[in-house]
């Protein structure tokens, strides 16, 4: 069996002290070019890996960002959780990710249970549940898509309203008026505003609300075809889609090529994998994950830092991005 390389073998094989190896791994600005160099090669040579669960001991930190989802599964909430991961690998700290699954008593679990690691942050994308209890608790922590209920906090997140606002008014431009808006969960806040800014646009319009036309609180990993059914089949159907997630699009891409149904409108909030590929491809409003996630562990590395900043709120800009259904036109009758 091979024996473990300590902290030791490293200095003694660079030629320099323990003090100064712990300094390289550290990534301290005071170690020279050289040192570090040389440090990192002896690294390589004996193999020499961190021993997260020692250092843990003797920092009281655990050198991993807790992050909470909803859903990891969720395509949004993948590449999010993938950009975060990605930025604090390159900071030599690790991730580790719990899904909620829309519960509440799971959510604290989970944050519970990262604050009795003592993890090193927390990135938590929270429901409307009571966070007070932060207050007593100095962990940096940031929330994205929604803010936490009673406490302040910094919080990035796209306007909903707006997005979804957008989405609609550039379906209308192209002269749908019978516009139906598919929808997962209102009680989650983002979707509760989106559905918030698709009636404003028709009202803007002028275009009369039409409630047979709102399929809402739908399980965004449900079949489809049923809802599409029902859809279509009312006296006067709608000629353009708009809805509040990726994975809700893709399963209403998915039915509309099955049933040849190609000629509605869409609009999508989110991207997704192949939302550009398909045939026609499908128009979304540009709600970058990835974006989120890369201010997200930004604003928490500069907590981590000890950044003595008031709690703000981040605004990810949004826009819609033409790319073809969403620019289908309605069929003038002869």
């Amino acid at each position: 069996m091979n024996k473990r390389v300590r902290l030791i073998d490293v200095a003694e094989a660079a030629q320099t002290s323990i003090k100064t190896v712990s300094r390289v791994l550290n990534n301290d600005e005071r170690v020279s070019d050289e040192t570090r160099e040389r440090v990192q090669k002896k690294m390589n040579d004996l193999g020499y890996q961190v021993d997260i669960i020692a250092r843990s001991l003797r920092t009281g930190v655990d050198r991993v960002i807790g992050v909470v989802v909803p859903k990891i599964g969720d395509p949004f909430f993948a590449e999010l959780v993938e950009e975060v991961e990605a930025v604090a690998n390159e900071h030599g700290i690790g991730v580790i990710v719990g899904s909620t699954h829309g519960e509440l008593v799971r959510e604290n679990e989970l944050v519970q249970g990262f604050i009795q690691r003592r993890v090193t942050g927390m990135i938590i994308a929270p429901q409307d549940a009571d966070y007070s209890f932060l207050k007593q608790n100095q962990m940096p922590t940031v929330f994205i898509d929604r803010a936490p209920e009673k406490y302040k906090a910094d919080v990035v997140r796209v306007d909903d309203e707006y997005g979804a606002k957008i989405a609609v008014e550039h379906l209308i431009k192209n002269g749908h008026t019978r516009i139906a808006y598919f929808a997962d969960n209102l009680k989650v806040k983002p979707t509760a505003l989106r559905l918030d800014g698709y009636k404003a646009a028709l009202k803007d319009a002028g275009i009369k609300l039409d409630e047979e036309l709102q399929f809402l609180n739908l399980e965004a990993d449900m079949n489809l075809d049923v809802t599409i059914e029902k859809a279509l089949k009312i006296k006067n159907p709608p000629t353009a889609f708009f809805t509040s997630k990726a994975e809700i699009s893709i399963n209403i891409v998915s039915t509309m090529h099955k049933i040849k149904r190609t000629d509605i409108a869409l609009v999508s909030f989110d991207d997704f994998t192949l939302a550009a590929s398909i045939q026609p491809s499908i128009t979304v409003i540009d709600h970058s994950a990835r974006e989120i996630g890369r201010v997200a562990i930004k604003k928490l590395f500069e907590k981590i830092d000890g950044g003595d900043f008031k709690p703000q709120e981040h605004i990810i800009p949004l826009k819609v991005v033409p790319r073809g259904t969403g620019e289908i036109k309605v069929k003038v009758s002869a």
